[in-house]
């Protein structure tokens, strides 16, 4: 995981050439945790930034170029590969994502690099990706600043445009600041800089994902594509495991978003299975949060996903004996909440409802992973921290076979429709907004469900495995023995936590915008 910002400030700002280094060592001093600059506009995104990558970060200003380069970057491929890196004196590349391509044997950023050598095209090295990313290229030859998302929008990536086009800022994150887009997953922005224009004409991915009507009302195909899911989740699951290895946290756990649900318990399981064919020596966390809601009275502790996550947590204990499970319970209070609200509002932005906020409250608190380890494990609550600075989550199953509520009674054609909708349009309703909060506590978040092979297999299933999520509860079932989980019924994060509705005015919608309290 790494935090982006570059800028091109045209003739509208002289600012003096020059690259610094900013160690860790410099980074965990309080005192500097913001890093001026004369580009006054860019000081409240700079701490942000610098957030996603407690490793390393940098600044690179170039008056030739009339640009401005900030980077920080969480190591977890060998080599620790500093950035913004310049190739050939030509490229300059700013990457953040995790590349699964066959022929990468170590570290990806470092095979895009190598790529840029090679090729000398950013359009061909671009759509050669395979893997959660985001990106800024700036060719010195042509005066072009390339930069996007992978074809799912995994990782966060927004821009603006400064009057008459004559400035351009690209980030991972930006806070409240007003004019910012987020960039459309796939599509590859190219800004001229010699004309001032940009273009979004390009794509990686030609086409949207297109979830096929066909049915298979006898269900003949049924176990023969339960096996063909398996597989590729299996292959999903184990790229996102081998591609770990952090240079500052000796055998790091693996943590994962737990609420005890299905999806997670299916990612749960499978990460269980790939550490053991793997041999991997390594713990696995999982996070499950809970709030204590003022308008309930209810208790972290008594929240609907922290009784069904111990049941889950107890379940995969007997399926894998062998492998260290840390059930992490995290508390958060109401104080607590209120205390952290405006900083999680400030991350999500533009995104400012009452929904918006109570999923991001959920997974902020989750990823900072401050707990305690259960009783059942230690016969009293220990105090916790999360170690594991990997977080593998389920979500896309949804979107996928059909788990949502308000999927249940719509017509085929409906179906398909809502279907196509759900997964093309994830990167704005979900991803953009949970990267920025998940990433601001220096973790990187690692999506099975939505490895794009799994997309292309899943949108061809018969449209009647995907009602209430058929396939997938019995791929739970029959294939990972997880019996009671696989008949879990949907209950989003925000009414298992009790992150919604927090207060005594219960009166209010997801979809209202947040009031300043």
């Amino acid at each position: 995981m790494c935090g982006i910002l570059t800028h091109y400030y045209g003739s509208n700002a002289h600012v003096e050439s020059f690259f610094t280094e900013l160690s860790e060592e410099w980074l965990s001093r309080k005192e500097l945790r913001s890093c001026r600059t004369e580009l006054e506009s860019l000081n409240n995104i700079i701490p942000l930034v610098m957030e996603r990558g407690p490793n390393y970060a940098s600044m690179r200003i170039s008056n030739e170029d009339k640009m401005l380069w900030f980077s920080s970057v969480l190591s977890l491929r060998e080599p620790l590969t500093k950035q913004s890196i310049i190739v050939e004196d030509r490229f300059v590349l700013q990457y953040n994502g995790e590349c699964y391509n066959s022929s990468i044997l170590q570290n990806d950023t470092q095979w895009i690099v190598d790529q840029l050598r090679e090729h000398l095209d950013v359009l061909h090295v671009i759509k050669s990706l395979e893997g959660e990313f985001a990106y800024t290229i700036y060719d010195r030859l042509t005066q072009e600043v390339f930069f996007g998302r992978d074809p799912i929008g995994k990782r966060s990536l927004s821009f603006r445009l400064g009057t008459d086009n004559q400035e351009l800022t690209v980030c991972s994150v930006t806070g409240k600041i007003d004019n910012f887009q987020n960039c459309q997953a796939g599509v590859v922005y190219v800004y001229d800089i010699s004309k001032s224009k940009l273009s979004a004409d390009m794509k990686i991915r030609p086409e949207n994902f297109v979830v096929t009507d066909a049915e298979d009302s006898e269900l003949v195909d049924l176990a023969t594509n339960i096996e063909k899911l398996y597989f590729n989740l299996n292959n999903a699951v184990k790229c996102r495991l081998e591609t770990i290895h952090p240079l500052h946290v000796e055998n790091s756990p693996i943590a994962i978003l737990f609420s005890g649900g299905l999806d997670c318990s299916v990612i749960a399981a499978l990460v269980c299975h790939q550490i053991k064919n793997l041999g991997m020596n390594t713990a696995v966390e999982l996070l499950n949060v809970g709030f204590e809601n003022q308008r309930t009275h209810m208790l972290p502790s008594d929240v609907p996903d922290r009784i069904l996550g111990r049941q889950s947590f107890k379940a995969l204990q007997k399926l894998f004996p062998d492998i260290e499970l840390r059930f992490v319970e995290v508390d958060v209070t109401y104080k607590e909440y209120l205390e952290y609200r405006p900083k999680i509002l400030d991350l999500i932005y533009p995104k400012q409802t009452e929904m918006d906020l109570s999923i991001a409250a959920a997974f902020y608190f989750a990823a900072k992973g401050s707990g305690f380890l259960s009783k059942e494990q230690f016969g009293s609550r220990v105090s916790y921290d999360r170690h594991g600075i990997v977080l593998f989550s389920g979500l896309g199953a949804d979107e996928l076979y059909g788990g949502y509520h308000k999927l249940a009674n719509k017509s085929k054609t409906e179906l398909v429709e809502e279907l196509e909708r759900q997964i093309n349009n994830i990167h704005d309703r979900n991803l953009s907004r949970d990267d920025k909060v998940l990433a601001s506590n220096g973790v990187e978040v690692r999506y099975p469900f939505l490895d794009e092979s799994v997309i292309e297999f899943s949108t061809k299933l018969p449209l009647n495995y995907k009602i209430n999520k058929m396939i997938l509860r019995k791929l739970a079932e029959e294939k990972l023995q997880l019996g009671d989980i696989s008949a879990e019924p949907k209950r989003a994060i925000q009414f298992g936590a009790k992150s919604a509705k927090m207060t005594k005015n219960g009166n209010k919608h997801g979809t209202d915008l947040v009031q300043d309290s």
